[in-house]
């Protein structure tokens, strides 16, 4: 059996680590790339979603690559995103590939035990375990580096630094060799050449959650607000995600999330996906932030939704929207994060001026 999981940010290092300690054989798909957003917008229903047709082109990648068995998250609820298994399934036995669709609805217990040809329990924990901790040590670092990101000398500097990190964690054998590893990276952030900034701007990244965490699909924006001399917030990360799946709650890693709470007062019901999220990140960071980018995928009804409830908030925070689709060029996506940091930078320093 040869598994493989379409790419959601770096999930694929916390399953790779988790496939080595627990035994099993993982087809990591190419990385995400425009031959696999062809390949998923080629065969895609055309008003789906960008996540659905950058799903779809990993599958077909690793398809290609030998898989013959394809692990993917299946919930029934409001959102889209757990019935894309249905739609791939058939559309990838159309195009002539012959393979097993593992759902998460089935439980991930029982899942993993089936790809692991029944590993124990103690197995299992230990990979779980050993996964979350690259993936812990990996969003440690990236924190560092969106604010070092903001007053680096040498532009590009903390970007290649968060890559070397990236194949460092990767490669560590054991939970020594990670807490080591972070540690080096951490250093070498800490130890770049800075400049002094008056105005740095903090502004919160928020919205479905795929587009958030996958740097291929949002065009990389954490790395372009950081060559404006913005410091990136980012509350969604592959990390969090997993920490408020339900199956993971034996694991003692279930966390509340306070933004729902936030949101009450708009927005008192689920609505599916991260609507109701992105709507409480406004309001719970409305005094911390400068600013909020709130990204969707083209045709998603929770982050419309959201989009159109958080103008009418008490909280007086600049929002830009950003929609992403296989037709989206970049080049139109940084000349609006420039006009939208410029926007917040007079008015940040018109209110300061004014409390002088």
């Amino acid at each position: 059996m040869r598994v493989t999981f379409p790419h959601i940010g770096n999930l694929w290092i916390a399953l790779r680590a988790m496939a080595d300690k627990i035994g099993f054989d993982l087809v990591v798909p190419p990385l995400t790339s425009q031959r696999t957003l062809s390949l998923g917008a080629r065969y895609s229903p055309e008003m789906v979603c960008l996540p659905f047709k950058l799903t779809l082109g990993n599958m077909i990648e690793a398809l290609e690559l030998g898989a013959d068995t394809i692990m993917m998250i299946g919930q029934y609820g409001p959102c889209r995103f757990g019935y894309y298994h249905r739609v791939q399934e058939v559309i990838l036995r159309d195009l002539g590939y012959e393979f097993k669709m593992l759902k998460q609805s089935l439980g991930m217990m029982r899942m993993m035990k089936y790809i692991t040809n029944g590993a124990s329990l103690r197995e299992l924990i230990t990979g779980f375990r050993f996964g979350l901790a690259k993936l812990k040590a990996l969003e440690e670092v990236e924190r560092l580096v969106h604010r070092i990101r903001t007053i680096e000398r040498n532009k590009g500097s903390a970007s290649q630094i968060y890559r070397d990190a990236n194949k460092a964690i990767d490669g560590a054998r054991d939970h020594q060799a990670i807490k080591l590893a972070k540690q080096v990276y951490l250093q070498k952030l800490k130890d770049l050449p800075t400049v002094s900034s008056s105005y740095t701007l903090k502004i919160g990244i928020i919205g479905e959650f795929f587009v958030v965490v996958d740097s291929f699909a949002n065009m990389d924006i954490e790395i372009e607000l950081g060559k404006l001399g913005v410091q990136v917030e980012r509350p969604q990360s592959v990390l969090e995600w997993i920490n408020l799946n339900p199956f993971t709650i034996f694991l003692g890693l279930q966390e509340k999330d306070k933004s729902h709470r936030a949101a009450m007062p708009y927005l008192s019901r689920h609505i599916g996906g991260d609507g109701q999220q992105s709507v409480g990140e406004k309001v719970l960071h409305a005094k911390d932030w400068d600013g909020l980018v709130h990204l969707e995928p083209f045709g998603c009804l929770p982050e419309t939704m959201a989009r159109n409830i958080m103008p009418s908030t008490r909280e007086q925070l600049p929002v830009l929207n950003i929609m992403y689709d296989e037709h989206t060029g970049k080049a139109g996506v940084i000349n609006r994060l420039e006009a939208f940091v410029d926007m917040i930078h007079r008015r940040k320093r018109k209110s300061t001026e004014q409390r002088v």
